[in-house]
């Protein structure tokens, strides 16, 4: 399911956050309708950008660099587009619980890696939230932001 208007805050969002604009609290307050499973998973995704411990901009030490500017423009033209989002369930947001996997000899460990490597089979993870690259080239030829009227009606 896609809910246009959850997508459309949290792109705006993520394009306020790199830029500066607002922090990673403000970024982490936007509140989301959870059966959009893609704007969920940005989400998700999302919270590796910052430091949780502090509130900051991302400006300073807490810039975004080129390539992470470039992974997240992925996001932002994912969010602006109608696609669905067909990856697995997979919580991006994981800590390392060292006292679970010392409790479990190790298997709390395995069964993260074991489901992040079945994740990974379901496409191509340099083209996500999008499953393929053909998929993110199509997106890419018809930008919603930068296209004038008459290239979107065609």
């Amino acid at each position: 399911m896609i809910h246009r208007e959850s997508r459309d805050k949290l792109a705006e969002a993520l394009r306020h956050y790199v830029s500066g604009q607002i922090t990673n609290d403000d970024l982490d307050d936007i509140e989301l309708d959870t059966r959009d499973r893609g704007a969920v998973a940005v989400q998700g995704m999302a919270w590796h950008l910052y430091d949780d411990l502090e509130q900051h901009k991302a400006t300073g030490r807490h810039a975004i660099s080129r390539d992470g500017r470039r992974e997240i423009s992925r996001w932002i033209a994912f969010l602006y587009s109608d696609q669905e989002y067909i990856w697995p369930e997979y919580s991006f947001i994981q800590i390392a619980n060292w006292p679970m996997n010392f409790i479990t000899f190790g298997w709390w460990e395995k069964m993260k890696r074991k489901k992040w490597e079945q994740f990974l089979e379901a496409g191509n993870f340099e083209a996500w939230p999008f499953c393929s690259k053909d998929e993110l080239q199509r997106i890419v030829k018809k930008p919603k932001l930068l296209a004038n009227r008459e290239s979107q009606n065609n």
